[in-house]
């Protein structure tokens, strides 16, 4: 019967079926994004007679974490420093990123980053942005935005419904996108930006482990170490969890305990000494 019924309308009863089979959640997308418009319109509105003679870089995503935003914005200070610019990174105190950034040996501010923006400017060559792209009043910022091949094109693609925090058509002022995927990804043929992970160096392949990750879509990090070890126990935690307490418990279970570098930036300096632990990292490589 489905074979008779017009393309056109195949999207219509897509969001109609959603609707009814998940009401709560389409829902709460619908308050999502109405609070995003007006949000955008207020608040985070572009501001008049503000201008800034600092470039702003910002590397953002629509994709609610898990993008590669940080490893990302790393890859490009790194080449940017290289070419003898005097840069600073503006972004969120959340206890990792920050901490990340500034064990890099960057120059790392956070908080507000429009108001960074202004208390920086005229001080550094350039300025580089660890998302924000959602700040309207960033308006002097060329936006290079991360893809994974997300659609960001109607309401059954926003959160908590879907993935993204804003659509494709929110966003005129994103000067570059890049696809990105990791490197034994059938995507990574066609890819911008490859991630890689470089196996935790002393820990012999086919290991038997536990792996940690409070990372956003952590199941990359997860995949990826599957392809060269055992994984005994897997724990996943939230998105910037302190997996601290976790490090210590899995520890006393006497197998190698593999952890990702964002999560590792907080861990304590003894707990890093320990023998048994080991600190996967993640490398790009931009096309």
């Amino acid at each position: 019967m489905l074979s008779y019924v017009s393309p056109a309308i195949v999207p219509c009863i897509k969001d109609f079926y959603l609707t009814l089979v998940n009401p709560l959640s389409f829902f709460a997308a619908a308050l999502w994004r109405l609070g995003y418009l007006v949000d955008s319109k207020t608040r985070l509105a572009p501001k008049k007679n503000v201008h800034f003679t600092t470039p702003l870089l910002g590397i953002g995503s629509l994709l609610v974490g898990g993008s590669g935003k940080t490893p990302y914005t790393e890859f490009l200070a790194q080449k940017l420093k290289l070419q003898g610019l005097n840069l600073a990174i503006l972004c969120k105190n959340t206890g990792d990123e920050n901490l990340w950034f500034a064990k890099k040996g960057f120059d790392v501010f956070t908080g507000n980053r429009f108001e960074l923006c202004k208390k920086l400017d005229g001080k550094y060559d350039i300025l580089i942005s660890d998302d924000g792209l959602e700040d309207r009043r960033l308006s002097h910022a060329a936006w290079i935005c991360l893809t994974w091949g997300e659609k960001a094109e109607s309401l059954r693609d926003i959160i908590p419904h879907g993935n993204c925090r804003s659509l494709w058509r929110d966003h005129p002022e994103i000067v570059c996108i890049k696809k990105c995927a990791m490197e034994w990804e059938e995507a990574a043929k066609t890819a911008d930006i490859i991630f890689s992970m470089k196996l935790p160096e002393n820990l012999p392949e086919n290991s038997e482990i536990v792996a940690i990750a409070g990372i956003a879509r952590s199941q990359r990090f997860f995949s990826g170490l599957q392809r060269n070890y055992s994984i005994v126990k897997k724990i996943d935690c939230p998105d910037h969890f302190n997996i601290q307490k976790k490090v210590e418990q899995a520890l006393k279970l006497g197998l190698p305990v593999v952890v990702t570098e964002k999560n590792a930036v907080r861990l304590e300096p003894q707990l890093l000494e320990n023998k048994n632990l080991f600190i996967s990292k993640m490398f790009v490589a931009n096309r």
